[in-house]
Formats: C-alpha cells, structure tokens, sequence
C-alpha cells in the first residue's frame, strides 16, 4: 500500500467515497485517501480506474505521467500500466517486465453519481453496504452542484461538528441557523454502524437560511425539522425542512443536502456536498445564492472553528481531555465510538464488529 506516513490509524474495510462521478474523466486524477495514493482515470469503456498512484520503479507520482488508451504511462520513465496494475511495457533494455513492476488496483464502484473505492486488504464488502442517496435521482427537486472542499482537518472534528446541529445557532446565526435559545426535541437511534439523529423545533421561526430563499418570512412561524443519517468513516444524509406549525412534513419544504467527509491524511479530510430543494426551483440565481451561503458558512465559520479547536486540543486524544458531554453530544460520542470499535476490530483481526 501507498501511504503518506507510517502511523496513521483508519478504518480500511471500508467503501470510501473519492470523487464524483463527473469529476473523473480522460485525465490521471489524484487523491490521497485514509493515507493511500490513488489515480484515479475514467476507461475508454466508461468504467472508473483506480490505481496506486505511486510507481514502484522510483516511487514517483502516476498522475504526473500520461493516459495512453486505457494505460498509465509513468512521467518519470516511461513504464506503463494497464487499469489492473499490471506492467504491460518497459522501454528500457531488453524490454523485460519484472514481477514487482505492478500497482495496486483498488476496486470500484459507482452509484447515485457518486465514486466508491474499496480501501481494505481483503475481499470487498458487497456493494449493498454501500450507503445510498435516492433522493439525488430525484427529477422534481432543484440541485445545486456536485461539490469538493480540502480542508486543513481531521475526519474526526469535522464529523463531531456535522452531527452536533445545535451549534448552528450560534455559529451560523446569519447564514443557516436557527434563532438562538429555540427548544427542540432530539432523538438518536444506533442500527449496526448506522446512527440516525432527527431533530425537530417546533413553533418556532424559521431559520435564516429558508427566510433568505424565501421559503418562509422571518415572522413566519414554523416546525423546522434537521434529521441527519450518518454511516462510517463520514457519509451524511441530511433531511432539512419547515412547515407551516402543525402541517404534514409531506407538504413541507425542503432544503436537504448529501454531505461526505472522507479522510485524506490524519489532519486532512476531503468534504463533497450537494444541496437541494423543492420550492423556488426556477427563481434566478437562487442555486448559486445557496451555494454562495453554505461556502461562505464552511470557509468563514465552521471551518476556523474547527479549526481552533484542534489546534487547542494540540494533537492530544479526545477522550483523554475528559470532554463535558451535553445531551445533544450523543450522536458524534456513539459515532466515534461505531470508529473507535471499527479500528480496533480491524487491528485485532476481528473482521466484522
């Protein structure tokens, strides 16, 4: 394997998101996923190619080489690479391709637009595992883009801040939260792996986010609901909406989003994220105004927040800091702990938790 450090610690036995599906074409794209240097290409068939993007002559990088047909050519000198990691040619001597001439193929998947990597050693898990997105198939809701943020971060703190929706009020109070001291009734349920946590503020006024798309008006007053699916290492569904107080969610309006975060290194995360809605679809400029906001929200709010927390915890475990714990800390406690287990399962050998 091909990794950026020697000490790292991730769950492997895993289906990994690395790319969306348009972001891979004709071209050698990288990623550095859970510590693995990937390439990732798209075949003349249409099917996604990921290798190890590491040649194994002078471990230099395949992505600053070349597509020839299906096969990588290596920039460095010129060995080449069939979508199966094999050498199928050396330009060098007598031509001869030796048998540690190979790069590590990574199985691939792709489903709801999205690309999935298989990043364990062993047989990958059935692609049923794989968490799904129906509602991106969706013919009546508005999109915005299909999105990819780096972020200077661990998976980790990232994830604690998506699964903990109370701190909207007070960090994004004039981009997506909801007003201050609003009561809400939260659950949180563990299926397997699975954590569901659903949040609901009744009767109260809408957040900013639906005054400012104009999906209600600020003295509006409504049951606004914020339900988020998490899977491991960081795959989110999130289910957002209002309604009229005392209305049926079905009649509601939603503003729902698929958001990922996928572990580059130990203090990098890749963070994908769409958004959609079904209300205001044909207004112009509306799409590009939420984009705008949730960009706005991430790189000037969420992310130096998170940001400056890690850099007071200052490399040092979480648990050891003896964290308070508040009740709305319950999905991101039972979520790292779902990693805790899967990592510790996986260097014990213990194979499924």
């Amino acid at each position: 394997m091909e990794r950026s450090g020697s000490a790292m610690t991730f769950a492997r036995e895993l289906w990994y998101t690395v790319a969306w599906s348009e972001q891979i074409g004709r071209s050698l794209t990288p990623r550095t996923i859970a510590g693995d240097h990937l390439v990732l290409y798209r075949q003349l068939s249409g099917d996604v190619a990921a290798l190890s993007d590491t040649c194994p002559h002078r471990f230099a990088p395949m992505h600053l080489g070349s597509l020839v047909d299906d096969v990588v050519q290596c920039g460095y000198h010129g060995l080449r690479f069939d979508a199966g990691g094999a050498c199928v040619h050396n330009p060098h001597g007598n031509g001869a391709k030796p048998k540690a001439a190979r790069l590590r193929r990574y199985d691939v998947v792709e489903l709801d637009g999205l690309v999935w990597v298989w990043m364990g050693a062993g047989e990958p898990a059935d692609i049923s595992t794989i968490p799904r997105f129906p509602e991106l198939h969706e013919s009546s809701y508005a999109f915005t883009g299909a999105h990819m943020m780096t972020m200077d971060l661990p998976i980790d703190l990232i994830v604690d801040n998506l699964l903990d929706l109370s701190h909207a009020a007070y960090l994004h109070p004039a981009t997506l939260g909801a007003a201050q001291g609003t009561k809400d009734i939260t659950s949180v349920k563990k299926a397997g792996n699975r954590i569901q946590s659903n949040r609901l503020m009744p009767g109260a006024p809408p957040a900013f986010v639906f005054q400012a798309t104009e999906a209600a008006g600020p003295d509006d007053i409504v049951d606004y609901w914020a339900n988020m699916r998490w899977d491991p290492p960081g795959v989110f569904s999130m289910d957002a909406g209002i309604v009229a107080t005392g209305g049926r969610k079905e009649d509601g309006r939603i503003l729902s989003s698929v958001q990922i975060v996928v572990p580059s290194t130990e203090g990098s995360s890749y963070y994908f994220w769409k958004m959609f809605r079904n209300y205001n679809e044909d207004v112009p400029g509306m799409t590009e105004a939420i984009e705008a906001a949730v960009v706005q929200a991430f790189s000037t709010e969420d992310e130096p927040m998170v940001r400056a927390v890690r850099d007071r915890m200052a490399g040092r475990n979480f648990w050891d800091m003896r964290p308070l714990l508040l009740p709305q800390d319950s999905a991101a406690v039972q979520a790292r702990r779902v990693m805790d287990a899967l990592i510790a399962g996986e260097a014990a050998g213990a194979g499924d938790i």
